[in-house]
């Protein structure tokens, strides 16, 4: 084909021309957003059919009742013959389980999967059939099942252990132990879910339960406040953690809050070498300084010291018997001295004039302090230094909080009430009449207190007054 030169150049002309331009560029525009637009949609349908293969899953079905969810087949029907052979293993049997493996598709993501652990413990549960077992019953009561006898021997050797223990590092010798309730190990047939766990039984039969309460120790916490907080005594809270009787709290110490209850009871029989206190006589001598509801310790008493070989009977380490088998004295004890007054006990009704509740250095005033406001006087003094009713009255409070320690409220009639703060001992009860200068507790150091001193408020009519200008005063 023959191209004139004068045609190419006409050609030229024309593309030169502007609204030919123009429609080039719409065109160009056009082709990119369409491609813009079909990455877009080719992105979006991979990610969903993505979405779609990643959340595939399958609905287990094991028998009628659904068991959980997996992403693979294989992993419920691998853990299903894994079962079979642990069995087999276990009790020496070949099971046959009649239930089937069923699976449904569904989608879910990875939070919704079932664990491995608890769908071997669904397939458990539903399992039908039964194996040898042995049972460790109580005074008659089943508390719980095991894989074989030497398995539930092994146990209640275990409970036993400590307390044999207990008797060799006491230098003790054993003579009986034996358990108190009627104790049995019986052949029966059981469901494999019924079996516990060795440790779980183990601490089941110690403690009487299998829920576990406890408390973690903050800035502030006593026994007594822990105590208050979840009702429970005392007394019970140390059995409960008995190493921490008579020691210190720590912040972030965990305390547990149930109390044993064992089901069953320890019983030893056991020869030991004691060293025993022997108890003191009381001599008393009379003083007319003193009122006549009024002691004081002259000389405290000596208990003396003996030794025995006794056998000794206890329940779970508690002592029940005691016959002394030989005895010999180390020291003689020696007797206290009380002098009891004999001055006639003062009128209850009040006298309308405070006095000073302790004698002792002051040391902080009623105001402004620290930032806040000092609601009494401080009087320092030694711990157990006599602290006395600044008038007569009744006592309305007697108890402790984190802020006074052990403290006591007299009320004086007319709106006025006295209260001493920071107390190591309390000698009267809520509801007790006392009369001016009656010994009501001993200075301490409890509560927020940074020194033994008695903390020492007026007030009338709920608000606070200053001591210092009420004492030695006419108030009503």
């Amino acid at each position: 084909m023959n191209i004139k030169y004068s045609d190419i150049i006409d050609r030229l002309k024309k593309l030169a021309n502007g609204k030919t331009c123009l429609r080039l560029s719409i065109f160009l525009l056009i082709g990119i957003m369409c491609g813009t637009t079909i990455r877009v949609i080719n992105d979006r349908h991979e990610y969903r059919v993505r979405r779609e293969i990643e959340t595939r899953a399958f609905s287990v079905y094991f028998g009628d009742k659904e068991i959980g969810k997996v992403r693979d087949q294989n992993s419920a029907q691998k853990l299903v013959k894994d079962i079979k052979k642990i069995i087999k293993t276990d009790y020496n049997c070949d099971i046959v389980i009649n239930q089937k493996l069923r699976f449904e598709d569904i989608h879910v993501e990875d939070e919704e999967i079932t664990t491995t652990a608890q769908l071997k413990k669904e397939i458990l549960d539903v399992l039908s059939f039964n194996v040898k077992a042995y049972a460790i019953k109580i005074n008659g009561k089943v508390v719980g099942h095991v894989k074989t006898k030497e398995v539930a021997n092994r146990l209640l050797g275990e409970i036993k252990q400590p307390y044999i223990d207990r008797i060799k590092e006491q230098d003790g010798e054993l003579e009986k132990i034996d358990f108190l309730e009627k104790t049995e190990i019986v052949e029966v047939e059981q469901s494999l879910s019924k079996l516990m766990d060795y440790d779980d039984l183990l601490n089941y039969i110690k403690k009487g339960t299998t829920q576990e309460k406890t408390h973690v120790v903050q800035k502030g916490d006593s026994l007594w406040s822990i105590s208050k907080d979840y009702d429970i005594s005392i007394k019970d809270l140390e059995k409960a953690n008995p190493q921490y009787v008579n020691g210190y709290l720590q912040i972030n110490d965990e305390l547990s809050l149930t109390v044993p209850k064992p089901f069953i009871t320890v019983v030893t029989k056991e020869k030991a070498k004691l060293i025993e206190k022997v108890g003191f006589d009381t001599e008393y001598q009379e003083s007319s300084s003193l009122y006549k509801d009024e002691t004081r310790v002259k000389r405290k008493g000596v208990y003396g010291e003996r030794e025995i070989v006794a056998l000794v009977e206890k329940h779970n380490n508690v002592e029940m018997k005691k016959e002394v088998l030989q005895e010999s004295i180390i020291s003689q004890p020696k007797a206290q001295i009380v002098i009891r007054g004999t001055k006639a006990i003062p009128a209850l009704a009040g006298t309308g004039v405070f006095q000073r509740p302790t004698r002792g250095m002051l040391t902080s005033r009623y105001g402004p302090r620290w930032g806040g406001f000092h609601r009494g006087i401080d009087l320092a003094s030694g711990i157990g230094t006599p602290i006395k009713a600044a008038d007569s009255g009744t006592v309305i409070f007697t108890g402790y909080s984190k802020s006074y320690g052990y403290w006591v409220e007299i009320s004086h009639g007319g709106g006025y009430s006295t209260r001493y703060a920071h107390c190591s001992k309390i000698y009267v009860k809520k509801g007790q009449k006392v009369y001016k200068d009656k010994t009501i507790a001993a200075v301490g150091n409890t509560g927020n207190s940074k020194g033994p001193h008695v903390h020492f408020e007026i007030l009338k009519y709920g608000k606070t007054q200053n001591p210092l200008s009420v004492l030695g005063k006419k108030y009503r």
